[in-house]
């Protein structure tokens, strides 16, 4: 892999920022050389819900949080069971046969039984993940995949989850050992705003800032926070426009976001489509035909719409929300396999500062 990106452009910006090398800091920072004081013996659990970042609007610089890349790829927790490895998404959805080469990862973890949570990626020729990458299935030549671990919430016996995101990292580059199929997510220190400079020129999605003494919780966090370089956005199709001129199969997916129970019309996306795409989307959405308009009310599109029932979730691109939170400019980037649909839902961005603020003050009161 010849892209900096693998390492967290760590080489292109060492300069600014001290790259954690946390394998180095077992020692210094575990209660023990191996295991932290805050872990529990425990039998291995059988089910975890992500612990999910907070979306906030700038960069910040802080020493007490650590900094890592936000990859564009699926979110999967990976259950380790005697060389065996089972990948499961954020909504429980088996994701373990989808994705054959990382079937022999358990080889490259020093480790009889592990959770870890991270994301698995697709990569270009550059060694950049692609989202877009991820769907190409059924394809003559698959693009490499890799998974990029970030946290490690079980091992040998013992429940992590209490340790400080930091112990549980540096346990995490004790058993890991990277290999192509496999890679440990490095992290930074303090210089969020540096390393959020570098991870825009290589046109990644975003950053993730992380309170270097924070728990791991199986819920949305603010001590978790994430900072995107491009405005990103899961959304439900709820129907598609006829096709204008030369265009094939259909002009734009109409799409929405709930609030409550009820589907909210915030946009139509036309841009990011090829031929193939365009034909492959119009297949997938021919069973889900339905007369009923399943958004709140009848949104206003340039041409005659066909419903379909609300069961994709495609992730888009966009420039801002608008003042009637409608998306402006959306692209089509690609479907989301691992979201549900009742999970899309309006999220707008925090301010950085308020957020920080709060956590620090929550934080204090401990």
């Amino acid at each position: 892999m010849r892209c900096a990106c693998l390492r967290h452009a760590a080489l292109a910006f060492q300069k600014h920022a001290r790259v954690v090398r946390t394998d180095k800091m077992t020692k210094k920072r575990l209660g023990s050389p191996s295991i932290c004081s805050a872990a529990r013996a425990v039998r291995m659990p059988a089910v975890i819900k992500p612990m999910l970042a907070t979306l906030v609007d700038d960069p910040f610089s802080d020493p007490n949080w650590i900094f890592e890349t936000k990859w564009d790829g699926y979110r999967a927790v990976c259950f380790l069971k005697n060389g065996k490895a089972r990948f499961v998404s954020r909504n429980q959805i088996e994701m373990t046969p989808q994705y054959p080469e990382l079937a022999n990862i358990g080889k490259h973890v020093r480790a009889k039984e592990a959770i870890l949570d991270g994301e698995i990626c697709a990569l270009d020729p550059q060694g950049i993940p692609r989202f877009q990458m991820l769907q190409r299935k059924g394809a003559i030549k698959r693009p490499p995949i890799v998974y990029f671990v970030f946290d490690l919430l079980y091992v040998d016996g013992y429940d992590l989850m209490g340790c400080t995101i930091v112990e549980r990292k540096a346990k995490l580059a004790e058993i890991i050992q990277p290999a192509n199929v496999i890679k440990l997510s490095e992290h930074i220190e303090g210089d969020g705003e540096a390393f959020f400079r570098e991870i825009a020129k290589f046109q990644l999605e975003g950053m993730m800032a992380k309170r270097a003494d924070s728990k791991y919780v199986q819920k949305r966090s603010s001590d978790w926070l994430k900072i995107k370089t491009v405005m990103r956005q899961e959304v439900v199709v709820g129907g598609y426009t006829e096709p204008r001129g030369a265009r094939s199969y259909f002009g734009s997916l109409v799409c929405g976001l709930y609030r409550g129970d009820t589907l909210h019309y915030v946009g139509h996306i036309g841009g990011g489509f090829n031929e193939k795409l365009l034909a492959s989307m119009y297949k997938l959405m021919q069973p889900l035909k339905t007369d009923k308009n399943p958004f709140v009310s009848v949104p206003k599109t340039n041409e005659p719409v066909q419903w379909i029932k609300p069961k994709l979730v495609a992730e888009v691109k966009f420039s801002e929300w608008t003042a009637d939170n409608h998306l402006r400019h959306p692209v089509f980037v690609g479907l989301r396999e691992d979201k549900k649909p009742k999970e899309c839902r309006f999220e707008f961005e925090s301010d950085t500062d308020e957020v920080v603020k709060s956590t620090e003050t929550r934080r204090k009161r401990r």
